[in-house]
């Protein structure tokens, strides 16, 4: 017999897989914003990067919380953007990308 709150956590956590590479493209399109100085784009991105710390952990993916932290330690770190920060931002966003990757292909 199945578990309906097991299998109503599995379907939460397909969802939110499903729902992760337009999590991951706001993401890329904020840094790409705050790569052209749109000053909202600092913003956007850290509500975004604030919003996975929270739920990726609490859907199961615990890896995806902690580099959405990491990002936004990098964002709040310095107020000049350099491009080392930026490529510092967007890696970070790639390895999110992989983990919700690895996730789908597992």
């Amino acid at each position: 017999m199945s578990d309906p709150v097991a299998e109503a956590l599995r379907s939460l956590r397909r969802t939110y897989l499903d729902e992760a590479p337009a999590r991951v493209g706001e993401l890329r399109r904020a840094a790409a914003e705050l790569r052209d100085l749109d000053e909202a784009a600092e913003t956007t991105l850290t509500t975004l990067l604030h919003r996975l710390a929270g739920s990726g952990g609490a859907y199961g993916f615990p890896a995806v919380s902690v580099i959405a932290r990491e990002l936004e330690h990098v964002l709040r770190s310095e107020p000049e953007w350099t491009d080392a920060r930026l490529a510092e931002l967007e890696a970070g966003i790639g390895r999110i990308e992989a983990e919700f990757l690895r996730a789908a292909s597992g």
